[in-house]
């Protein structure tokens, strides 16, 4: 966490991060490592701490080690706290960790800027370096906060919540929904999606106008994902269409999705895929189908778009807002819609086909890495040159 010279250094506090123990999502680092050039990047990670014996509890088991580690030469520094049980006081301890933290920069060079990357409770660390060192910071606003936000007037976690979110300069959600709830709540944000490498684009060779649609599915095989419903979709169509279904990914909704294909042999469950066999999957079908309903942005559907598929998410979660419903993509709401949606796609060529192309040119200019870097470099040095100009 030295600061590098020449460049502007930036804290992430991220706790949704892979550790040496724990697989996680790799998005806040690949955005670290992407900013990387321009910033001097270094991270923070709020790691969970209970006594014996919840210790032994499997959620505990993987948190991360007590020094530090770097990730292709990014140093991540573990920050270890308290969290009670229970929503309402979760996080009660959070303000006592101000000595701790003014320990830690008495070690460590202090930031430009701060980017929490969960309101709670990477954004409560980000407002304790406000205080101390009139640091500004970001929020990046995720579903899991949202249940925090709606808390009870009056419990300690929806006061501190309020003092986060009181104080960023910027709050960043990455659907529409996050930021319907934050502006019912009177606090403004910025929509900012992820993206994707511009390599993963493929578009199609020529549009399918035959009676054979191949429809993808990929997720882990839980619940939430309603991978269910793609299926019994597809084994109700009585159509005229050929439709077959691949679903990628594995999990242990597993023995009972087998169960309901019912040895269908248009329906194949492939299991967990490696990230380019993903592409290769995609390049093969015309509809991208995953009516998950806890996705705080689901980067596979901007890879379905960029292989030109026309893709089929769920409304008010994952990439709800950046694309229009029913021109650039589909958003359900229940198996109902899901289904009238999956069948108007197999069944009208033109409009499947349109739908996919518009797709494909919105993510092309809009949601590739190289796009949404810029935007958070320009939100970084805005903070900056603010900073520089109150000096």
């Amino acid at each position: 966490m030295q600061k590098e010279l020449n460049k502007p250094s930036v804290l992430f506090i991220a706790s949704n991060i892979p550790t040496p123990k724990r697989q996680s999502n790799k998005v806040v680092m690949t955005i670290a490592h992407k900013l990387s050039q321009q910033f001097d990047i270094s991270v923070l990670h709020p790691a969970e701490w209970v006594p014996f014996p919840f210790n032994l509890m499997k959620k505990y088991r993987n948190i991360a080690r007590k020094q530090p580690w770097e990730d292709a030469g990014i140093v991540i520094k573990p920050f270890k706290y308290i969290r009670l049980f229970g929503k309402k006081n979760a996080f009660r301890l959070l303000p006592h960790y101000k000595t701790k933290l003014q320990r830690l920069f008495q070690q460590h060079s202090i930031p430009d800027v701060v980017h929490a990357h969960y309101a709670l409770p990477d954004g409560y660390l980000a407002f304790l370096i406000n205080k101390i060192y009139h640091v500004p910071y970001i929020i990046s606003f995720r579903k899991s906060d949202i249940g925090f936000l709606n808390l009870a007037q009056g419990s300690n976690t929806r006061k501190l919540m309020e003092e986060v979110l009181t104080h960023a300069k910027h709050i960043i959600v990455h659907n529409s929904a996050q930021q319907e709830v934050l502006s019912n709540a009177g606090f403004k944000s910025i929509l900012m999606a992820h993206g994707i490498e511009e390599d993963f684009f493929k578009p199609k060779e020529s549009v399918n106008n035959t009676d054979d649609i191949a429809i993808a599915s990929v997720g882990e095989l839980i619940p939430q994902k309603h991978i269910d419903w793609v299926i019994k979709a597809v084994m109700e169509y009585k159509g005229s269409k050929n439709p077959t279904l691949k679903i990628a990914g594995e999990g242990p909704m597993r023995t009972e999705l087998e169960a309901l294909t019912n040895g269908a042999s248009n329906i194949q469950l492939l299991g967990k895929i490696a990230h380019d066999k993903v592409g290769e999957l995609l390049c093969q079908s015309d509809i991208f189908a995953l009516p998950s309903i806890n996705e705080t942005f689901g980067l596979v559907y901007l890879e379905a778009a960029a292989h030109q598929n026309a893709v089929i998410a769920t409304k008010g979660t994952g990439i709800w807002g950046h694309f229009t419903n029913d021109e650039e993509m589909f958003y359900c709401d229940s198996y109902t819609s899901f289904k009238e949606m999956l069948y108007k796609l197999i069944d009208n060529d033109d409009y499947r086909n349109q739908m996919a192309s518009k797709a494909f040119i919105k993510t092309r200019e809009n949601f590739t890495w190289n796009a949404v870097i810029d935007q958070y470099v320009s939100l970084y040095r805005s903070l900056l040159t603010s900073s520089e100009s109150i000096e």
